[in-house]
């Protein structure tokens, strides 16, 4: 008795199985009855299957909510790689182009957007101006919206150009912000003069593809352009030049120097154009205003009649010798050597005069004075913080110094003054040559001296590159024009020679050969050779130019 109820409670505890959810080959016994084939029935329909039982539509359930979480995350993970790249990018831009910290973030990445465009192209292309100036354009346009960054600012008086402001109630950076967007629109607005906008597809096209009146005879479109406008539809896409630099030199809160540099690019865009007399305006405009500024020297800086610099002036201002530099080359380049030589000898008399750089006593810098500035935590908060806005740079009142860059500069003015001299007259062609070559000599040596932990791009290599390039080809073309008249000279007297040698002379010999003389200026040319050959890596950007994110995939 004990034995079965001990059998009962077994079998009581057995687990129930759901027949009716397991397949037929688990619920029938094969054993039971045998399968023959003459036994069986054939069936011509097939019999019905349940396919989504419930197990099934757990499983799909569960296999759409995880295709869709992971598609989620999937998308989180991209969009904040993204943003991640957005924002590493855009502090790269900021600490090479600083923007004030007091304009909303929209108009910093602006003005952050125009330069990348300007100075940084995509790979392997050239600068997108029109890119560019839609930059600029926008940074401008929000700065005189008085609704994102432009409160306090006015309209300046009416005797001033259309679209003028006044921005003297607005802080240093602010303004030297918004100059540095308007000189940026206008340099822009330069290489976009004459570009027009079709407004019924709002497509952009070059300057003399319209269909028109004024454009009789519309040129070609270029690759990339479809169906040349009309002119009823169409309308300038961007300020003129002239239009924005007025607005610059009249605006009310710019410095002197600021308005001297608006001033000079704008006289140079007008002798471009072939306006030459505006031009000349401009750009004595630019030296009156760099001459009166200084008021406690004891002479006046520059000769009324002839715009040379006055020794007993002292030493002249920065903007004083950029301005008459600009104008004296003005002056050479429109054909007046007798005004522009005397200058140019002036400046570069003066410059040499300049006292050199100051070395200061070597003081413990910040990071070496606080210990706590040093080690990880240090680069940490550097990365962190975001960087101060650059100081203001001098205002040019004060005489500069004679730096790499401005030996440069000295070169460039012997430059000058070699090429003057050396179309002048016949007489002065060795003279100008040896201008020239001083000028090469200097700024190769410059360029020798500058330390390697200067940046590549910054001015003072900049200036020396250039320096030695045109001086190397100045130098370069004299030579060559020297050695081909020599070589006609030596033709001629040849020729001549030998029409004078008589009957006699040919029948007995012409006597012992001649020992071929190698000239001076065809030694010259090889000199010219070897020292372009030596200097080659001097003037060229070694760096690989950057291939952008995808570069993985070119060849």
């Amino acid at each position: 008795m004990r034995t079965r109820s001990l059998v009962l409670r077994l079998v009581g505890t057995r687990k129930l199985l759901r027949t009716f959810a397991q397949s037929t080959a688990v619920r029938t016994d094969p054993r039971g009855r045998p399968q023959l084939p003459f036994l069986s029935v054939p069936i011509t329909r097939a019999g019905r299957v349940r396919y989504l039982t419930t197990e099934r539509k757990a499983q799909l359930k569960y296999e759409i909510k995880t295709g869709i979480k992971y598609t989620g995350y999937i998308w989180i993970a991209g969009a904040s790689l993204l943003a991640v790249w957005f924002a590493i990018v855009q502090e790269r831009l900021e600490r090479r182009y600083p923007t004030p910290h007091e304009w909303t973030y929209r108009t910093r990445m602006d003005l952050r957007g125009g330069n990348c465009a300007r100075y940084e192209p995509s790979p392997g292309k050239i600068t997108n101006w029109l890119q560019v100036a839609g930059w600029f354009e926008m940074t401008v346009n929000r700065l005189h919206d008085p609704n994102i960054d432009g409160k306090d600012v006015k309209d300046a008086p009416h005797d001033c150009p259309p679209g003028t402001k006044d921005v003297m109630a607005k802080s240093e950076e602010w303004r030297r912000g918004y100059y540095e967007a308007m000189m940026g629109y206008a340099k822009a607005a330069e290489y976009m003069d004459g570009w027009v906008l079709d407004k019924t597809r709002n497509i952009v096209f070059p300057p003399g593809t319209m269909i028109g009146p004024s454009n009789p005879y519309p040129k070609p479109l270029p690759p990339g352009f479809k169906g040349a406008p009309r002119e009823e539809d169409c309308e300038l896409r961007f300020d003129s030049p002239d239009a924005i630099y007025l607005r610059i030199l009249y605006t009310p809160g710019f410095t002197n120097r600021q308005k001297i540099e608006a001033g000079l690019a704008y006289a140079s865009w007008l002798d471009y154009k072939g306006i030459t007399g505006p031009a000349s305006i401009v750009f004595e405009d630019a030296v009156h205003l760099a001459a009166s500024e200084r008021k406690d020297i004891p002479a006046e800086p520059l000769d009324p009649g002839t715009c040379v610099l006055n020794e007993a002036a002292g030493l002249p201002s920065e903007n004083l010798l950029n301005s008459l530099t600009a104008y004296a080359t003005f002056r050479a380049r429109q054909g007046d050597i007798n005004s522009a030589l005397p200058i140019l000898v002036s400046i570069l008399r003066a410059r040499r005069s300049l006292s050199p750089p100051t070395t200061a006593p070597n003081q413990p810098s910040s990071f070496t004075a606080h210990p706590a500035n040093k080690g990880p935590w240090a680069l940490i908060s550097k990365v962190w913080t975001p960087p101060p806005y650059p100081a203001p740079p001098p205002d040019g009142t004060s005489p500069p110094v004679r730096d790499a860059q401005g030996l440069c500069q000295e070169a460039a003015l012997s430059l000058h003054i070699g090429e003057i001299m050396y179309t002048s007259s016949p007489a002065g062609r060795e003279e100008g040559l040896g201008w020239t070559r001083e000028a090469v000599d200097v700024a190769e040596e410059q360029l020798h001296q500058l330390p390697q932990t200067v940046e590549r791009d910054s001015p003072a290599r900049a200036a020396c590159r250039e320096c030695l390039a045109t001086g190397l080809g100045n130098w370069k073309a004299m030579v060559a024009k020297l050695a081909k008249e020599e070589r006609a000279k030596a033709a001629a007297v040849e020729a001549e020679r030998r029409k004078r040698k008589g009957w006699f002379g040919s029948l007995w010999g012409e006597g012992p050969a001649k020992v071929e003389d190698v000239d001076r200026w065809a030694a010259e040319e090889k000199v010219i050779e070897e020292r372009q050959r030596r200097v080659k890596d001097l003037l060229e950007d070694l760096r690989p130019p950057p291939r952008g994110i995808l570069s993985f995939l070119q060849a």
